[in-house]
């Protein structure tokens, strides 16, 4: 993809501090992600932090991001003020708590000092809840004569209390993997469609020492107390109270807890949802990079993969029974250059 010539940044801070707030912001990121003319650049950690201004609320979840747009400045604030509006965002009081909190920063060439916006934001300077996470995707931009870096170093900021969130800092946490024919078919009465050497050695290769997520049917299909080996097995189920050699999650809400709480423990894992066809509905929306293994020919089937909108194929490699395919996110970060990454 071809770098937009038209385009230029623009920095942001979100928090939340009322209900699943981890999910919230990552909700607002996949929704900023799709504001017309616009791509998702860079998101940074997500940080704990106490209440500001109006200390009697709950303490927030606080991130910052980078996006390239090609949208006037007020044009693209009017669309993060609906995706507040959408997320339960009601502005009743000054610093009060709130569903979410999507504020402007800065823009790249641009300053605006308006009643409906100022730029760069006035207050950027005296909060660490905004500054840590900036440093993060944006350390040497310059705000009032210094570095983001060097701000975040003044006494003032460094006595806040701030730290690294047990959140997944990703608008798209998941991968996917799954074996397809040519009419999209997974499976048939609870099997696969068919055992492919090839495929089961490409499953294992990716998903070994890491995290395997999936419905109760796929995992009631493995050995009996056997789950895969080498993995943390999690499956995704609202009625199945316990399962020897699995966790249990009961939805969405505990699912994310659990893989933050992974996530904390071990940063370098990678979270795969394995099937089968209800998980993959339920979980699509959460994934940034699909790998499918298309199979030649049309088998029977009862549970079909759905279609991966939004999506576009990155790399494809032939196998003899068909070919292994690799699709990202369209809406995904790029590195400084552009690119994908």
């Amino acid at each position: 993809m071809n770098r937009d010539d038209t385009a230029y940044t623009i920095w942001l801070s979100l928090g939340a501090n009322l209900g699943n707030r981890g999910e919230t912001i990552r909700e607002a990121l996949r929704k900023i992600a799709a504001i017309p003319a616009t791509c998702l650049w860079q998101v940074a950690s997500f940080y704990e932090t106490a209440p500001w201004g109006k200390l009697d609320q709950p303490g927030f979840i606080n991130t910052a991001a980078a996006v390239r747009t090609s949208l006037p400045v007020l044009a693209f604030l009017h669309e993060c003020q609906r995706i507040e509006r959408d997320l339960g965002r009601v502005r009743h009081e000054h610093w009060g708590a709130r569903t979410i909190d999507i504020d402007l920063l800065a823009a790249e060439g641009q300053r605006f000092d308006t009643e409906e916006l100022r730029l760069p934001h006035p207050y950027l300077t005296e909060r660490a809840f905004v500054l840590y996470p900036l440093r993060d995707i944006a350390g040497r931009l310059i705000v009032k004569g210094k570095t983001v870096a060097a701000w975040c170093e003044e006494p003032a900021i460094k006595s806040q209390a701030i730290e690294l969130a047990a959140e997944l800092d990703t608008p798209w946490p998941l991968r996917l993997i799954a074996a397809i024919d040519e009419n999209r078919g997974l499976g048939i009465e609870g099997r696969l469609l068919a055992h492919v050497p090839d495929d089961m050695a490409h499953f294992k290769s990716l998903t070994a020492g890491n995290v395997v997520i999936m419905g109760r049917k796929t995992a009631e299909s493995l050995p009996k107390e056997a789950p895969l080996n080498d993995r943390i097995n999690i499956v995704l189920s609202r009625s199945l109270p316990a399962l020897p050699g699995f966790i249990v999650s009961n939805g969405l809400a505990d699912l994310w807890q659990i893989l933050g709480e992974i996530h904390k423990a071990h940063p370098d894992k990678t979270f795969w949802c394995i099937g089968g066809g209800e998980v993959y509905r339920e979980l699509l929306p959460y994934v940034r990079v699909a790998e499918i293994t298309r199979l030649r020919g049309c088998y029977k089937a009862d549970t079909w993969l759905p279609e991966l909108s939004g999506f576009q194929l990155d790399h494809e490699q032939e196998m003899e029974q068909g070919s292994f395919q690799r699709w990202l996110r369209i809406d995904r970060e790029r590195n400084d250059n552009g690119d994908i990454s």
